[in-house]
């Protein structure tokens, strides 16, 4: 069969999928490329490529990408992807929603406007306590359903009302779903992180034992600006390369929200190898300086991670946008209607029309 590069966003305005705001540079850029066979490549065009949105294409190219480097390393296991989430009834938004995944995701809006709201959604399988205490509230009710792969395409759904819960796997109810993906969901360090061993472990939901472990092997894992780490009386230290510079975190408070995200990629690098895994982020990317927010989103945005990221955040820093990896979805008010004291909102994709 013959293969095909094709671009995920257009090569020139007009094309399918529209350029994404993205420069010419940008739209060369392997980054914004895939391969596919022939028909394939002929097919994700038709019809401006409304079928095929550059999110899914990106989820595909990173999949397998991914696959490929597991393999090269000698693991050998099913590998799985987020793929979408459904919300067909939720207080917040004006009407039925989809939102497509790729392997980086950032949510955009401002504050109230449902960013945290749609974090607890994505982990609503393993944890919906928070849906739970948000549909206590009368006349809330929420009702949404994900898919992924593990390595066959799976579905699940949740539906929540008042003290009713009702769990659907594949089609089926049950008491709750089996072994859905693993979700690494940052706790609220609002950009602070703790420098204490114990109180990291408590946080993320681990052995301390565990928790040392993970912060030893930091560097090996992540492969990012931590290069050394130790433990002194139960303190974290860390010397990190920041561009041209070595620097130490003896306690740094401005140093420490690197050490917690690379944590976090060391915990969902590691889960990843077992299971389809999500990383989460809210609301720690608001919390970092620009050079932070740099050195995050590039170790995010790095192709060997092997897991997923949804982040949010007020803003990203305009004057410095994100790459193509980065699918963008907007948190928007509609100021068409209003429910009661709260407004609509509507999440617009990077690659759909506001």
């Amino acid at each position: 069969m013959t293969g095909t590069a094709a671009h995920i966003y257009a090569a020139a305005p007009g094309g399918p999928r529209g350029t994404g705001g993205l420069n010419a540079g940008q739209r060369s850029d392997p980054l914004n490329g895939i391969w596919l066979c022939a028909r394939c490549a002929r097919l994700v065009d038709t019809n401006a490529g409304d079928a095929y949105p550059a999110s899914l294409l990106r989820s595909w190219r990173d999949l397998h990408e991914a696959r490929v480097r597991m393999e090269h390393g000698g693991v050998a296991r099913p590998f799985g992807w987020i793929h979408s989430i459904e919300i067909t009834e939720d207080v917040w938004l004006k009407e039925p929603t989809t939102v497509r995944f790729s392997r980086c995701n950032i949510f955009l809006g401002t504050n109230g406007i449902g960013k945290s709201h749609f974090i607890s959604l994505l982990s609503g399988l393993a944890a919906p306590s928070h849906i739970m205490e948000r549909v206590a509230r009368p006349e809330s009710r929420v009702h949404a359903a994900l898919t992924w792969y593990d390595s066959q395409p799976r579905r699940a759904e949740f539906k929540a009302e008042g003290d009713r819960l009702h769990f659907f796997a594949d089609g089926h109810e049950v008491p709750f779903v089996a072994s859905p993906y693993q979700v690494v969901r940052v706790p609220r360090w609002s950009g602070d992180f703790p420098a204490d061993v114990h109180d990291l472990a408590t946080d993320l939901g681990l052995d301390h034992w565990v928790m040392r472990k993970v912060i030893s092997d930091l560097p090996e894992i992540v492969g990012g600006a931590v290069k050394r780490t130790r433990i002194v009386d139960d303190r974290i230290r860390a010397d990190f390369v920041l561009g041209s510079c070595v620097e130490t975190g003896n306690g740094d408070r401005r140093l420490r929200p690197l050490v917690g995200l690379e944590v976090l990629v060391a915990l969902a690098e590691t889960y990843a190898r077992a299971h389809p895994t999500l990383l989460l982020l809210d609301p720690f990317l608001n919390g970092l300086d620009w050079g932070g927010y740099h050195q995050a989103t590039a170790l995010l945005g790095s192709p060997a991670r092997g897991f997923q990221t949804v982040a949010v955040s007020t803003d990203h820093r305009g004057n410095h946008p994100l790459g193509p990896e980065w699918t963008v979805t907007r948190i928007v008010c509609d100021e068409t209607e209003r429910m009661g004291h709260r407004r609509w909102a509507r999440l617009v994709q990077d690659d759909e029309e506001p």
